[in-house]
């Protein structure tokens, strides 16, 4: 072959690999570069043992860039998808944890609120019954000032009227009437007179007013002559300090 190719005189060459006693051939081409390679042993370099080249690798083949390509497009239209279904999810799961909290919750709130209004219409009995025992109340010591009025009242105006009795009789008056009227701050007694004479009830004003004071108020307004009964009629108002 180098002589044909080259023109340059050569020997055969003779590999004895000891193959072919075991019956595997080697070309004789395949021997030769294996003997190149053996030799060169200084540099470094990619054997090939064939006549045909090795292929670029992967990624910078144009098969490897569009199955590479074709893969980045698959896995950015997942994402999006992905991503919402993550998102989705966690919301579902968010959602499901804060139904089982209202639910909880609101099972509080109900019976709080059963509750409340337990307690509401225990509060409605006891405030009635608050107020009938304050009626009672107010009837028994109405009761009881009516008893201290008659016990205490009762006889101390029985006394004041007999005292004034004894004093009109001094001045020949009559009475025709006699009223009585009590407040926070005022007791009166009223007293309808009646005399022959207007100066006997002068008289008697002035001398009820030296004798009681402190002790009585006493006021006359205006005194009444009668025709038909020739008699002087007043009113006398007693107010007691």
């Amino acid at each position: 072959m180098a002589e044909v190719e080259l023109g340059v005189k050569a020997s055969n060459f003779e590999f004895d690999y000891g193959y072919e006693s075991d019956g595997v051939y080697i070309d004789q081409l395949h021997a030769l570069m294996h003997i190149y390679t053996t030799l060169q042993t200084n540099e470094k370099y990619d054997c090939n043992f064939t006549t045909y080249l090795r292929p670029p690798k992967f990624i910078q083949r144009e098969s490897g860039k569009l199955i590479l390509l074709s893969v980045a497009a698959l896995v950015l239209a997942f994402l999006y998808p992905v991503t919402y279904w993550i998102l989705t999810y966690a919301q579902n799961l968010q959602y499901d944890l804060l139904a089982t909290e209202y639910s909880e919750l609101h099972n509080i709130k109900i019976t709080r609120q059963a509750t409340i209004k337990n307690r509401e219409a225990d509060k409605v009995k006891i405030i009635t019954l608050l107020n009938k025992e304050k009626k009672e109340y107010a009837d028994k010591k109405a009761t009881l000032i009516k008893i201290h009025d008659v016990k205490v009242n009762y006889p101390m105006k029985a006394k004041l009227l007999s005292l004034l009795t004894k004093d009109l009789n001094k001045f020949g008056i009559n009475v025709n009437s006699i009223a009585y009227k009590e407040n926070q701050k005022l007791r009166v007694f009223t007293l309808n007179i009646i005399s022959r004479k207007d100066k006997k009830i002068t008289e008697m004003v002035e001398y009820l007013t030296k004798t009681h004071e402190g002790v009585f108020d006493f006021s006359l307004e205006h005194i009444e002559f009668k025709e038909k009964s020739r008699k002087y009629y007043s009113e006398l108002k007693v107010s007691i300090l």
